[in-house]
């Protein structure tokens, strides 16, 4: 009787046994679809996610004949940021003029010695460059005799740069193959060549903290712009990777004589100090120069595409696919609602179109780009309106930037009505334009795929590498 007990107890053991494997792990019941996993509620979002808000556009759209052009840089960040454009204004032959690179050294007593200085009368790009040209006049003269020799030396390295560039940006089509970064930095290796070394303790950089110029030492300045954006919060890969996207950005225009808006923050935690100055003076490149590393809180599945957010093009600022956003980013299906009042408001003051009859008609989605991402679309039945003089054709970034002025978290996004109500619901997917690297992506690769910075700055910025 004791052994028939005991095979009864085990067999009652196996059948539940059976039975949680079936129903937890396999995870239906009478054919009910699997629910999708609820993004941790432990997942942090960047303190500020304002993500860059300056743009030149790519030296293929100047105009060689008329030799200077002057571009007004498209504003697309918070409100308060794009109150004041930036006009970008140089030469084609400056472009890459003075395009360097930097070696792997970090100094400790950099903090001490380099303190940030406010300037209290900005000057213009135009003499800005040059300020910046005479600053290091005094090494150029004194390598003047030896110009010729290293001009022949440069460019027998830069097409060594080019063929491995083209490695690199076959290698980086996959993505979500840690194989394809490795790839590229293998390409990283042997492009490196082509980048002439500089001391990162001794540099300067120059940024536009909210309207007020401010240089300081690439240590205070690249830890006040990561503290700002992610904090200390994400995976160590990921502040790494911020760190490196952002002195990449701010090099890329300090090189043109330009000083990119950003938002520094003074409250820079040791550990997050400790991290930038671990990859200090590395930078992300592509086909031998410096790139424009645009970057974002979050992407919305893929990462838009540079032509289809401002309408040029750059090869390393393609649409990606991440397929980590729809599980984990806190972003991902947010909704706001707005009642249809305030949004008739919102368009008549915005384009003068004046919005009848039923609400469930007022907007309709023509086309999407870049997965979620709204391309054109209609409101009130018109797709463009005239705003001083101008033709402006209605897009999802031109309703989010223009007629809702930020309210909206995304491009990407869906518009429901509900007539009990009289509101207009919107899910928005991802946090910014969208645009090169993720902020919230970047914390979902480290933390959930283990990859580095490296990886995972080559995956966003397609066809690169870091050094």
């Amino acid at each position: 009787m004791k052994n028939l007990s005991l095979v009864k107890l085990f067999t009652a053991l196996f059948i539940f046994a059976v039975y949680m494997f079936v129903f937890n792990i396999a995870g239906t019941v009478e054919g009910e679809p699997v629910v999708r996993e609820t993004p941790p509620e432990t997942v942090e979002q960047p303190q500020h996610a304002t993500g860059t808000t300056d743009f030149i556009l790519p030296d293929n759209q100047i105009d060689s004949t008329e030799g200077i052009v002057k571009i007004e840089t498209l504003s697309f960040g918070t409100p308060n940021l794009s109150r004041a454009p930036v006009y970008s204004v140089y030469k084609p032959s400056e472009l890459v003029a003075n395009l360097q690179g930097s070696d792997m050294e970090t100094s400790s007593s950099s903090s001490s010695k380099d303190k940030i200085e406010i300037v209290d009368d900005p000057v213009p790009p135009e003499s800005s460059s040059s300020s910046s040209t005479s600053s290091s006049s005094s090494s150029s003269s004194s390598s003047s005799s030896s110009s010729s020799s290293s001009t022949s030396s440069s460019s027998s390295s830069s097409s060594s740069s080019s063929s491995s560039s083209s490695s690199s940006s076959s290698s980086s089509s996959s993505s979500s193959s840690s194989s394809s970064s490795s790839s590229s930095s293998s390409s990283s290796s042997s492009s490196s060549s082509s980048v002439i070394e500089r001391p990162v303790s001794d540099e300067t950089l120059t940024v536009n903290d909210n309207g007020t110029i401010v240089s300081g030492s690439a240590l205070d300045i690249i830890s006040g712009i990561v503290a700002n954006e992610i904090g200390n919060s994400f995976a160590p890969e990921a502040i790494k990777a911020q760190a490196v996207a952002a002195y990449t950005y701010v090099r890329f225009f300090n090189d043109r004589g330009q000083s990119p808006s950003v938002i520094l923050s003074s409250n820079v935690s040791d550990s997050t100090r400790l991290l930038v100055q671990s990859v200090l003076g590395e930078a992300v490149y592509y086909d031998g120069e410096i790139i424009q590393a645009v970057y974002s809180a979050s992407s919305a599945g893929y990462t838009a595409s540079c032509k289809t957010v401002w309408g040029t093009n750059y090869p390393y600022l393609q649409s990606v696919f991440c397929e980590l956003d729809e599980q984990y980013d806190p972003n991902y299906g947010r909704t706001k609602t707005f009642s249809s009042s305030d949004i008739k408001s919102r368009v008549y003051n915005k384009t003068g179109i004046s919005l009848t009859g039923n609400p469930e008609n007022w907007f309709v989605i023509n086309e999407r780009v870049d997965g979620k991402y709204v391309g054109s679309m209609s409101i009130g039945g018109n797709h463009a309106y005239v705003s001083d003089g101008k033709t402006i054709n209605i897009t999802g970034r031109v309703f989010r930037e223009k007629i809702m002025s930020f309210d909206i978290r995304s491009n990407a996004f869906d518009i429901d009505y509900n007539p009990s109500t009289d509101e207009f619901t919107f899910t928005t997917y991802g946090y910014g334009h969208g645009v090169g690297f993720s902020q919230n992506g970047a914390n979902n690769l480290a933390k959930y795929w283990g990859w580095d910075y490296k990886q995972i700055l080559q995956f966003y910025y397609t066809g690169t590498y870091v050094q």
